[in-house]
């Protein structure tokens, strides 16, 4: 029986080709002989277990005439009383059947073996999953189709075993996404390569498409899938294919609609005033410090009450909203798919219009004349983004307590406030007046292919593409007045000014890759023999411009230039002070072969030749072979095949390149600096040089996969395991120069890693009578160690935390000192290690003495883990009664270790801190001596240095976490009713998203990191990026 999943798949499909009766009746073939007399003809159309079919197409033969069963399998249609009647199905085998003056017309539809297994998109071509010798999974659109994100790496998130993707901000218009296939392979870039619609594309345009335009993604994970593309798919790639028209189809109209409404979700509660007070009491106390408040204004703050967290003033909930219309079809030879879509998400912050809208345009044209087809792909994207200026405007908002008296607006006279914490501006006033950073980023994307057929099965195809970016942001601040308050928070005096250099600034980018390919395709079955082979050659040139002109003092109102105006030399530049130019020319190609769909071998390699490197280091060779053996097709497994399902072993071995190398880099290149010193009363300019490294070559990995794809159950349970093992060497690392060089020299091959990993995708079906089933269950863990480094270890400090890259550990880990508790008593001091040049209380934070020499220092740290997301699940559960539908969307990280710096976590933080958090409470007194947190202290008490400067794992949080990233419930209006209004579908669902998180780490979104997606980071992570959104809302899908 044909899997469920397949059956939900292809009656999507079926409902999108089927032609609805008002066309129908208004396009019928003229040429067809009319007759006086019609018949009603009903009935139903199962599948062979006797399970009725949605979707089944039910054609008057030699008309256009049409319709299509319903959600239990039955139809209705009128035709002449001597008709024909064609029944078609994808997956199944088409039945033509005489009316023969019947008004009742039951059909049982067999499967189609070969249409039953699903394709496969894949380097240049596609393949069957029954076929695919290589680890590559597919993303069909229904896991992404009325999901209410906001870009389509969003919708990938749990979709797909290794396929790791963070948001560790959801910021509109800063969408801060880490996207990783199978971990970190090296210590530079990892990100993986995009195709879109079989060129390749820069990374930023994937965010760009239009997530209802996709048909499927395909993620390459392997040797045997990815060395086709050579240089760049050593960290994967993601192969893009969007819809198209089908051919003989009548035009199909699909409307989708959301809206709804984002929740800014922060996770942690300031105590209220009079306990704040109270609070930093104890810390002075405890540093032998005069108290901060007497005990008349705690009363007084505990009368008031709470005044308010400006956290909530700052956010406010924000609309969403999603439209989007298609309209394809086809006919015998030419297909075709039109859409637009717009979307628009309300920013979070407060003030003027800030968020960011999206419009996109596509057409996707295919024709056939004879032995030619031509293909002509357009896409437009254009994006509206505007942002604050104040980036800390969550840092100023979240650490000032909640005492009555400290407002940031007077409504009764419209200023700012400021208070004896806040002396220079508040985040309210900067949001709404401060000014504001508004982007106009347009995206095309044109590829058209033409394909002529030499022979049966030899098949010649060129391809020229282009991506054109045309990015500009214009800056603007303006000075926002603020006033000091009296003790009751009203404002008094003249104000200050903050923000005041009127700063106005443009920023322009262009930016274009032409992409140009010819390829010969052979694919042919002689009896049991299957051959296929792929030949071919490209060139990918990319181009881009850009300039920027930065202006202080600037006219108040207008922006430009006036009196007093200067450029800001600084942070100017001209066009061919940032251009960039390089070109990759590649030969490509695979072989493959299979016997009797039973055994498969492959060969593919790329020979690219790149512009970044020197000219006789310039090209690489990047082969691969993979196997595969269908056990289920031999004889001595006849009764598993029959009876429980399929089974296959697989397995590949490949080396594939990283070239994302600095674009000049083997050059040794010269700057222009001015004012670099006075002579003369006068300032004088200079140069300055960076050296080459011109022995530059690629990044080389070596990867080794295995796996197994099993089904059971005839089909409706699906399995599947891979395990991986990436070798990878001439990592870029910074070389050790002495300090008299004068200069600093440039990455150079010497690092060495492997990456290491399994996946396992489960999937599993169940129909019965009107009920179905579909769960998918996937979870993927990857790991890595440096094998080799320059000088064997580097240790960074950032903020209170190191972080060491050290041969056998992974790569860019936190290190430190591990906590022993907290000290108990003085006589414990006494007899314990202390930190050098420390002083300790009870109370205070104790460290292990690794060594054992008495005493801490540098020598006692240890690696105390890694910030890479390990053990990465989804899970997907869909249920179907009748018209109604419920699908839930789990999605989370089993093991990651975060560290967390700054207020959130030390009370009253360093000299700026000035507020405690609910989840703060837990601190040690003599009679709570099991505490979470060490005692508490002011700034200027020793014991502070010892408890919050050391760097220990006092700062480390659990990470993992399980999302309920999205449920959804629906209901489809039964067709017999819809169709009474010249409609073929109509469905309305409710859903929201980010409804619950589970995590151990409650005051914290869990995803929040430092790290970007290749592990590298400019900073600790004090955890105050951009909170996360629950979504609630309601979507229309509606097709004609």
């Amino acid at each position: 029986m044909i899997k469920l999943g397949h059956k939900i798949i292809l009656a999507v499909l079926a409902l999108l080709i089927t032609p609805p009766l008002g066309f129908a009746a208004e396009t019928a073939d003229a040429s067809a002989s009319v007759q006086d007399r019609k018949v009603t003809v009903r009935g139903t159309v199962n599948d062979a277990a006797g399970q009725p079919l949605l979707g089944v197409t039910v054609l008057v033969e030699g008309t256009t005439t049409g319709t299509s069963t319903g959600i239990d399998g039955t139809y209705e249609i009128s035709c002449a009383p001597d008709a024909e009647l064609t029944f078609s199905f994808i997956g199944y085998e088409s039945q033509t059947l005489p009316v023969a003056n019947r008004t009742l017309l039951d059909v049982t539809l067999a499967e189609d073996s070969q249409m039953v297994d699903d394709v496969i998109v894949i380097g240049y071509g596609t393949t069957t999953r029954r076929s695919t010798v290589g680890a590559v999974d597919q993303i069909k659109s229904e896991a992404i189709a009325e999901r209410s994100v906001a870009n389509l790496t969003q919708a990938l998130q749990g979709t797909s075993p290794s396929l790791v993707i963070q948001q560790r901000s959801n910021d509109p218009a800063d969408n801060q996404l880490n996207i990783n296939i199978r971990g970190i392979g090296t210590m530079n870039n990892n990100q993986p390569l995009i195709v879109i619609d079989g060129l390749v594309s820069d990374n930023s345009s994937f965010n760009k498409l239009n997530p209802s335009d996709i048909e499927n993604v395909s993620v390459l994970k392997d040797a045997g899938t990815a060395a086709i593309y050579g240089s760049r798919a050593a960290n994967g790639v993601l192969l893009v294919t969007t819809k198209k028209g089908k051919l003989n189809q009548a035009p199909t109209v699909e409307l989708t609609a959301q809206v709804g409404w984002q929740q800014p979700d922060v996770l942690y509660t300031p105590v209220e005033g009079w306990q704040n007070a109270t609070l930093l009491n104890i810390a002075k106390a405890n540093a032998g410090l005069a108290p901060a408040f007497t005990a008349e204004q705690i009363r007084d703050l505990k009368e008031h009450g709470n005044g308010t967290f400006f956290m909530d003033e700052i956010f406010q909930t924000a609309m969403q909203q999603n439209y989007n219309v298609s309209v394809s079809g086809g006919g015998a030879n030419t297909t075709y798919m039109v859409s637009a879509g717009y979307f628009d998400q309300e920013s979070n912050y407060v003030g003027p219009d800030y968020g960011r809208q999206r419009y996109n345009f596509r057409t996707n044209l295919t024709t056939e004349y004879k032995r030619v087809k031509v293909t002509a792909l357009l896409s437009y994207s254009h994006e509206n983004s505007k942002t604050t200026i104040d980036g800390n405007a969550i840092a100023n908002a979240s650490r000032i307590p909640t005492y009555y008296y400290y407002r940031q607006y007077d409504p009764a006279t419209g200023k700012y406030l400021l208070n004896d914490k806040l002396t220079d501006f508040n985040s309210l006033g900067l949001l709404q007046e401060g000014g504001y950073n508004r982007y106009r980023n347009d995206y095309v994307n044109a590829n058209l292919s033409a394909e002529v057929k030499i022979i049966d099965g030899l098949k010649l195809r060129g391809v020229l593409g282009a991506d054109i970016f045309a990015d500009h942001r214009y800056t603007r601040t303006h000075e926002v007045i603020f006033y000091n308050t009296d003790a009751a928070g009203n404002p008094i005096g003249d104000g200050r000014s903050a923000n005041n250099d009127d700063k106005s600034e443009d920023w322009n980018q262009r930016a274009y890759l032409i992409n140009s390919q010819l390829m010969l395709d052979f694919d042919r079955t002689f009896g049991k023999h299957h051959v296929a082979a792929l030949f071919g050659a490209s060139n990918e040139s990319y181009t881009s411009e850009a300039n920027q002109v930065s202006l202080k003092w600037a006219d108040p109102d207008l922006g430009i230039k006036g009196d007093g105006t200067e450029a800001v030399l600084g942070s100017s530049t001209v066009t061919p002070e940032a251009t960039t130019r390089t070109s990759l020319t590649s030969l490509f190609g695979r072989a493959s072969y299979d016997y009797d769909n039973r055994y498969y071998a492959e060969f593919s390699f790329r020979y690219d030749g790149s512009s970044k490197f020197r000219s006789d280091l310039r090209w690489g060779f990047f082969p691969s072979v993979s196997l595969g053996w269908r056990l289920s097709e031999e004889a001595f497994m006849e009764s598993y095949r029959d009876n429980v399902g399929d089974l296959k072993i697989r397995g590949s071995y490949g080396t594939l390149g990283n070239q994302s190398v600095g674009d000049y880099q083997y050059f040794t290149t010269y700057n222009v600096y001015s004012n670099i010193y006075a002579f003369n009363n006068a300032m004088v300019g200079g140069a300055g040089f960076q050296l080459g490294t011109d022995n530059l070559q690629w990044e080389v990995s070596k990867t080794f996969n295995i796996g197994f794809d099993a089904s059971f159950f005839k089909g409706t349970l699906n399995l599947g395991f891979d395990y991986f093992n990436k070798h990878t060497t001439d990592i870029l690392v910074k070389p050790q120069t002495p300090l008299m060089l004068g200069t600093e020299l440039q990455n150079y091959n010497a690092g060495e890693m492997r990456t290491q990993g399994w996946e396992l995708s489960i999937s599993y079906a169940l129909k019965k009578r009107d009920w179905s089933h579909f769960f998918q269950f996937n979870i993927g863990d990857s790991w890595n160690e440096v094998l080799h480094y320059e000088g064997f270890e580097s240790i960074a400090n950032q903020e209170e935390f190191w972080r060491i890259t050290r041969e056998g550990l992974p790569f860019n880990s936190y290190y430190g000192y591990k906590t022993d508790g907290f000290f108990q008593s003085y006589e414990e001091i006494a007899n314990s290690a202390i930190p050098t040049g420390k002083t300790v209380k009870p109370g205070d934070v104790k460290f292990v003495d690794r060594n054992g020499d008495g005493v801490i220092d540098e020598n006692d740290r240890y690696y105390l883990g890694n910030a890479f997301p390990r053990y990465t699940v989804g899970f997907t559960y869909n249920v179907a009664w009748k018209g109604i539908d419920l699908s839930i969307f789990l999605q989370g990280v089993l093991k990651r270790d975060m560290m967390i710096r700054g207020e959130l976590v030390e009370p009253f933080h360093s000299n700026y801190g000035y507020t405690m958090y609910e989840h703060q409470l837990d601190f040690w007194t003599p009679t709570n001596t099991d505490a979470r947190w060490p005692r508490l202290t002011d700034i200027s008490d020793p014991s502070n240095q010892n408890n919050w400067r050391m760097g220990s794992d006092i700062y480390m949080f659990d990470g993992s976490y399980l999302r309920l990233k999205n449920i959804q419930l629906g209901y489809t209006l039964p067709e017999r009713i819809s169709k009474k209004f010249g409609v073929q579908k109509f469905k309305i669902y409710f859903n929201a998203e980010n409804l619950l998180t589970f995590t151990e780490s409650s005051f914290v979104d869990p995803e929040s990191s430092e790290f970007g997606g290749n592990m590298n980071s400019g900073g600790a992570n004090s955890a105050r990026n951009y909170p996360n959104l629950r979504y609630y809302g309601v979507g229309l899908n509606v097709t004609f």
